[in-house]
């Protein structure tokens, strides 16, 4: 049989076009299964084609459902979503437990009042936690890749994407960026003068006596909770100091902040004279949220070039999933108070607990950071949804006319399959929210 004569194709687009006919509640055209029409079923399995479509395909991972690369991009995308939030939502989940289990806090226990009583307990005055923001990039050569899989090629002469935000770019000495972006240098060593911002711990002199929230080292004319030998022998504090201190201050700073001393860590110039050479990291920060265009890591929205619109979803939807969230830096200070006999256990876990958290709370606000923007992704592709069939049904009749009857046949399928995407996407945002919801009463009791 020729499976591409005049009456299989006229019995394909009958069957196709009586399946667009209507819509669901939900906007999605609604129609039977491709092969419900008995004739139309015998001439196609006749042909080999698959007249079966598969409710749980997306979930299952397997996407290539029309045989159309925009469209099964869109479904990919879904599929990704889905095991991505399943991902981070158990990742967090687990930070989350571990947290609890140093402090020894039930998992059905009120964190915040557990977490209260335990720094009641053994801390004097208050435990402070400062954390930078977590941050995020996206890869633009793989949102690039993740276009051409949709678009089945880039526009020519396209190896950039716009970047609201930053993008990185090589640190050297001739780097530069252009007039709408700062150039952000990044060094590092044991310690350097810093006139930028500071990351890690800034030292400052203290030629007259000043308080010290960090660690003094020199004289304190209150209590100081630990000694090392100076100049000449002489014991000097080399704690923290309750009172005033003299000599030097060392205090750990968690975000970008200004240190007018000596910096312990990372220091970040804006727009340095000679360059970047010997820096860590250069990037090219927007100004006024202003567009760059990037060909390295982009931290901020990334827009693909010249998408199609059920591509530019998918692609977007792409690069919001896989970016990579660095772990924050964070400080913890408090002073412990003076315990004897049995609380001096209690005291000993609490601070191996607090050391662990050190450890667990970065990982945790990165993998908060990577949620919300997943979310934003799922968000993002249930709005397009129906664009996506639109564009599905537009391609089916092309198809048809051509002859391509298992591609014909596989975008009928396709539009079943969409009915399923706002169920999945609701269901793994919902297991998103509920983690990320989790976190914040931790977080709070944290005092964050």
């Amino acid at each position: 049989m020729n499976c591409t004569n005049y009456r299989i194709l006229v019995l394909a687009l009958a069957s196709i076009s009586a399946g667009f006919a209507g819509c669901g509640e939900d906007g999605l055209p609604s129609v039977p299964g491709p092969g419900d029409d008995p004739v139309t079923r015998a001439l196609a399995e006749s042909c080999g084609i698959n007249v079966e479509c598969d409710a749980n395909a997306i979930v299952e991972g397997d996407v290539a459902v029309s045989g159309v690369a925009s469209i099964d991009a869109f479904f990919g995308a879904v599929a990704s979503f889905d095991a991505k939030a399943g991902n981070v939502s158990a990742g967090i989940e687990a930070e989350l437990a571990a947290i609890r289990a140093d402090f020894g806090i039930a998992a059905d226990a009120d964190f915040e009042a557990a977490i209260s009583t335990q720094i009641t307990a053994n801390v004097e005055g208050s435990l402070s936690i400062e954390a930078e923001p977590a941050r995020c990039s996206a890869d633009v050569s793989a949102t690039l890749d993740a276009q051409a899989r949709c678009e089945g090629m880039v526009e020519p002469g396209s190896v950039m994407v716009a970047c609201e935000g930053s993008c990185e770019v090589e640190a050297s000495a001739d780097v530069s960026c252009s007039a709408e972006a700062d150039l952000k240098c990044t060094v590092t060593a044991p310690s350097v003068e810093c006139e930028g911002t500071c990351q890690g711990s800034c030292e400052a002199t203290l030629e007259v006596a000043a308080s010290c929230s960090g660690t003094c080292r020199g004289s304190c004319d209150g209590e100081c909770s630990a000694y090392a030998n100076g100049e000449g022998g002489m014991a000097e504090c080399a704690g923290t100091c309750d009172g005033m201190c003299e000599g030097s201050c060392e205090t750990e700073v968690a975000g970008e902040a200004t240190c007018e001393g000596t910096c312990k860590g990372e220091c970040t110039v804006t727009n340095p004279e000679a360059g970047c050479e010997g820096g860590i990291r250069a990037e090219c920060e927007g100004k006024a949220n202003a567009m760059v265009m990037c060909e390295g890591r982009c931290e901020g929205e990334v827009t693909p070039p010249m998408a199609s619109v059920e591509c530019d979803a998918s692609v977007k939807a792409e690069a919001k999933m896989n970016v990579e969230c660095t772990p924050p830096r964070v400080a913890i200070n408090y002073k412990l108070k003076a315990v004897a006999g049995a609380e001096l256990e209690a005291q000993a876990r609490f601070v191996a607990a607090v050391e662990n958290l050190k450890v667990r709370l970065p990982a945790l606000l990165a993998s908060i950071k990577r949620a919300e923007l997943v979310a934003e992704a799922g968000a993002g592709l249930s709005g397009s949804a129906v664009a996506a069939i639109d564009a599905g049904k537009t391609a089916a009749a092309d198809l048809v006319a051509s002859g391509n009857l298992r591609v014909a046949f596989g975008l009928a399928c396709a539009v079943q399959t969409a009915a399923a995407v706002p169920g999945i996407i609701t269901e793994s945002t919902g297991e998103l929210t509920g983690q990320i919801n989790a976190s914040a009463s931790v977080l709070a009791g944290l005092g964050m």
